[in-house]
């Protein structure tokens, strides 16, 4: 892919009364092995923290870089393309810096997309910390692009992943095709949906377990080194992307200590025995692949909010937006409008169901993106 002029990211992002603080850590699981990778070392979490800090603490520092030499490399051959620098390789975060004294913040736990990275969507949670929340970002070993370890090592994706993640690439690829197109409601899409993850993605489905698992020793650790700074009396939200979306799902769904959560155009593969959702959900999905991603508004006695994004492609929710400006990509939609809809979304619901404000989720006037709430009972 040939590089074309890089788009620009939108004009104080990080609008709020905070500056943001980042850091990273690693957690080991020494009761889990790896069975992607090498399969005998301890599992490995790679967690990157943005917090809220005073603006004093951040007078004359300069921003801190999104990727290492390392990551930018594994990025890049990634996605095939040239180089991240510039503003894709800088956000307004600043390392070393210490948390805001004296108050504390909801805790939301981030989790990345399948083959994506840590920091695949800093420039949303860098708006989200400036506005008032602490969020732990979780990478997965052997199943992003690339992970930075505390030790200096890394690891990268698993190449035999790509043989493992379908049955029949081709089959899945056509059963995938004719759902997404189905004109169904959305019970018939979710009940067509497990027929497609149990014929030709059962590697997903068990890997979805895995993933929260590694979303709750993250937690733990989170929980201790940052006991003074969180503030967990409406419960913890849960965000993520793709896989991470559907992961965030799970928890809210399965783990008490989660009391709301939002899915960012995930598929939801998993097995879901008859328990209904009892907790606020929020849906974002691009139009095309609504009928993967019906299933929170269905068995649930919770309040569920739809949003919709027109002329947007899945990759389109990350940062990636910004460095690949490709429109069969990312989507059509303008970049600085995309990021203008993920984060209000995100401040809209969990201001509500974190922060107990009294103002509804609200949409923002467009004719791209369609907002809806929803509320759908078990049978």
């Amino acid at each position: 892919m040939k590089d074309k002029e890089k788009t620009t990211l939108p004009e104080g992002y990080t609008s709020g009364e905070y500056a943001v603080g980042t850091v990273c850590f690693t957690v080991t699981d020494r009761n889990r092995k790896a069975v992607i990778g090498n399969g005998t070392e301890d599992r490995r979490i790679a967690v990157r923290m943005y917090y809220p800090t005073e603006r004093e603490a951040v007078s004359g520092k300069k921003y801190a870089p999104i990727f290492t030499k390392a990551k930018a490399a594994a990025v890049c051959k990634a996605f095939h393309i040239r180089n991240v620098s510039g503003d894709a390789n800088y956000a307004e975060y600043y390392e070393d810096v210490p948390a805001a004294p004296g108050r504390k913040f909801p805790l939301i736990m981030f989790s990345m997309a399948y083959g994506s990275y840590v920091e695949s969507n800093t420039f949303l949670l860098c708006a989200l910390a400036s506005h008032g929340y602490i969020i732990a970002s979780v990478g997965h070993a052997h199943e992003a692009v690339e992970n930075d370890y505390e030790d200096g090592s890394t690891d990268l994706l698993d190449k035999r992943i790509q043989k493992q993640m379908y049955t029949s690439v081709i089959g899945a690829l056509m059963a995938q095709n004719k759902l997404l197109k189905a004109k169904i409601g959305h019970r018939e899409a979710s009940e067509r949906f497990d027929q497609f993850q149990k014929k030709y993605t059962p590697f997903l489905t068990v890997r979805v377990g895995e993933w929260v698992k590694d979303m709750e020793k993250a937690l733990e650790a989170v929980k201790e080194r940052y006991a003074d700074n969180i503030d967990t009396s409406r419960g913890i939200g849960a965000s993520g992307h793709s896989l991470g979306g559907c992961t965030a799902y799970n928890l809210c769904r399965y783990n008490d200590e989660f009391s709301c959560g939002i899915n960012i155009d995930g598929a939801l593969f998993g097995e879901y025995p008859a328990k209904p959702m009892e907790k606020p959900f929020c849906q974002i999905s691009c139009k095309k692949n609504l009928n993967c991603e019906t299933r929170p508004f269905l068995d649930t006695t919770a309040d569920t909010y739809s949003v919709v994004f027109n002329d947007m492609e899945h990759l389109g929710f990350t940062d990636a937006k910004f460095f690949i400006p490709v429109s069969f990509i990312t989507g059509r939609m303008p970049p600085e409008e995309l990021f203008r809809h993920l984060v209000h979304c995100h401040l809209s619901f969990f201001n509500k169901y974190l922060k107990g404000s009294d103002t509804a989720f609200c949409s923002l006037p467009s004719d791209r993106v369609e907002y809806r709430k929803k509320r759908r009972y078990k049978a």
